[in-house]
């Protein structure tokens, strides 16, 4: 008699033996393949190598929407900057931001200013940072709000620097080509120093900051953010012929003297007279300055004046709604080309002084700034 039990079975282990046998052979042979397969990389040193040059160029070779959003370095944010126009390219100095808590007066941050520079507004180049905080001066914390401007063969930086007590001052630096900067022996400035308008002390918090230089009729003209002896914010203004004699002119616009409220992570209901600019056009003064005014919106004002010397702050209007402080950065005629700080980006805008009002807005495409790459300053 047959056993079809024990044949079936004998039957299906057979069959079962061979399939388990033949998937076996396929995954070792699976297995090999990709133990015998080199690793998709190259060592270690190429790793580091390819990897530092693909983050350097991300760093340094910037392409920017400049109409919706502007520029900004990465890993940072621009607040205060100066912008010197040289051999067909804008360069731009400016407080590298680096962190979320709205203040930058915490150890470390703000302790060096970015450079970058473009030819066509769209194309950016980020250069090596110049100007960093030198321990144990006057500069020793931070360094902020530089302003470059052209004299001759050489640019000339101002800047601010804090001393560990935030007690703030201003400098000089020079350079031939915006690369290397050469500090000079004659710092601090001291605009506020023994000066009988002024609060200003080394060893405590001290506004002495944001200058801003116009040069009218060989006259060098330094505004600044300063505070009056009564607790005022005020802008205030030395002027030089030589850059080694300054003459004190005092406070030329005072902001209001109560008010000043406090925030730790900003948004300040009041604040100071901040990044200020000074303009001569058509036979008039105007003073440009950031300022939030409690139950004001507008942070960017304009003031008209007859001199230089002084500015009502209660004549104030709106000057450019979005921006905080600007900078000329071209001219043509009575049109300047514009450029502003906003959300940590640098942006562009327009103005006309031949207006009645003069008003600056925000370039709306990159056509309108097609004309203003042609404008080389030599």
């Amino acid at each position: 008699m047959r056993d079809m039990t024990g044949t079936d079975n004998a039957a299906f282990s057979r069959r079962r033996l061979l399939r388990l046998a033949g998937a076996g052979a396929a995954t070792l042979a699976a297995t090999g393949a990709v133990l015998s397969q080199e690793p998709a990389g190259g060592n270690n040193i190429e790793f580091e190598k390819t990897l530092f040059a693909m983050r350097d160029n991300n760093y340094r070779h910037r392409k920017v929407d400049i109409v919706k959003t502007g520029f900004r370095p990465v890993g940072g944010s621009v607040a205060d900057f100066g912008v010197a126009d040289f051999k067909g390219r804008l360069h731009f100095f400016y407080i590298e931001r680096r962190l979320q808590e709205g203040t930058p007066f915490y150890p470390g941050h703000e302790i060096f200013f970015g450079h970058a520079s473009t030819a066509d507004f769209i194309n950016w180049e980020v250069h090596d940072p110049v100007m960093l905080i030198r321990p144990d001066t006057w500069e020793e914390a931070h360094v902020w709000a530089p302003c470059v401007i052209r004299r001759g063969d050489e640019f000339i930086m101002a800047y601010t620097g804090l001393n560990r007590h935030i007690s703030q001052n201003i400098g000089l630096a020079s350079s031939k080509d915006l690369f290397e900067w050469r500090r000079w022996d004659s710092n601090p400035i001291s605009p506020c120093k023994d000066k009988d308008w002024a609060f200003w002390r080394e060893d405590m918090i001290s506004s002495c900051r944001d200058p801003s230089i116009c040069e009218h009729h060989g006259r060098y003209w330094m505004i600044l953010t300063a505070n009056t002896r009564e607790g005022a914010s005020c802008i205030a203004m030395t002027s030089t012929k030589d850059f080694k004699r300054w003459e004190d002119h005092g406070p030329i616009c005072v902001g209001p003297p109560t008010g000043y409220e406090p925030r730790l992570q900003g948004g300040h209901p009041q604040g100071s007279l901040e990044s200020a600019n000074l303009f001569f056009r058509k036979g008039k003064w105007f003073l440009t300055v950031k300022a939030k005014i409690r139950d004001e919106k507008t942070v960017n004002w304009i003031i008209e004046s007859d001199t230089n010397l002084k500015f009502d702050f209660a004549k104030r209007r709106a000057f450019w709604p979005g921006a905080v402080g600007i900078e000329i950065a071209r001219q043509k005629g009575d049109r300047n080309l514009l450029a502003t700080f906003t959300a940590g980006h640098i942006k562009f805008g327009l103005t006309d002084w031949s207006q009645a009002t003069p008003t600056g807005w925000f370039i709306e495409s990159e056509d309108e700034l097609a004309e203003w790459k042609l404008a080389e300053q030599k």
